[in-house]
């Protein structure tokens, strides 16, 4: 049986992270990947949602040391409901961030660097104000909350339910906590 995967080769080759305390973000890249790598990072890390996102429009690889350790995709809601003021238009969701190695602070880190990234190209392209991710009720979000200083807040509660137009997802029957951040602020 042949278990060469072309799409991730490479991917999490780093056999560990760095210790916490660390400084890595200097060691930390991120660069365009293609949906389909991103996908596949996904689909074989991410903690609970391991399914593809064939809605995303920007995917980010995550680099240590030049090494492909992670994925960061962004996808548009598929609502039609204002979210804190902004239209569906005006909002995309962060709607995987996943990681391949054990390391500390490496996602806060990537996620930082990718919002910036993002705001400077895809979001102000296309008039993207605000992102919005939500997290499994079992999850803290400490990620997110250690990214104040780039705007992201907690804004709530979204209760878990089957989308209409979707076939059912486990997931999607969890409760959320929805965060948001407004992009269009340093």
């Amino acid at each position: 049986m042949n278990t060469h995967d072309p799409i991730t080769e490479g991917f999490g080759r780093t056999p560990e992270g760095y210790p916490l305390g660390w400084p890595v973000a200097d060691k930390v890249r991120i660069e365009p990947i293609k949906k389909r790598t991103a996908n596949a990072i996904h689909t074989k890390y991410h903690s609970y949602v391991n399914t593809e996102r064939h809605n995303s429009v920007v995917n980010h690889g995550i680099m240590l040391d030049g090494e492909l350790v992670g994925a960061i995709s962004y996808a548009y809601l598929l609502c039609s409901e204002p979210i804190a003021g902004y239209e569906p238009d005006e909002y995309l969701e962060v709607a995987r961030v996943t990681v391949g190695i054990d390391m500390p602070n490496l996602a806060s880190c990537a996620m930082s660097k990718s919002q910036d990234r993002f705001r400077e190209t895809y979001a102000s392209r296309h008039g993207i104000s605000l992102l919005v991710t939500y997290v499994h009720e079992d999850w803290d979000g400490t990620m997110f909350s250690a990214l104040a200083d780039k705007g992201w807040t907690a804004d709530g509660w979204s209760r878990g339910h089957q989308a209409g137009n979707r076939a059912e997802n486990e997931i999607r029957e969890v409760d959320k906590e929805r965060w948001i951040c407004d992009v269009t602020t340093d």
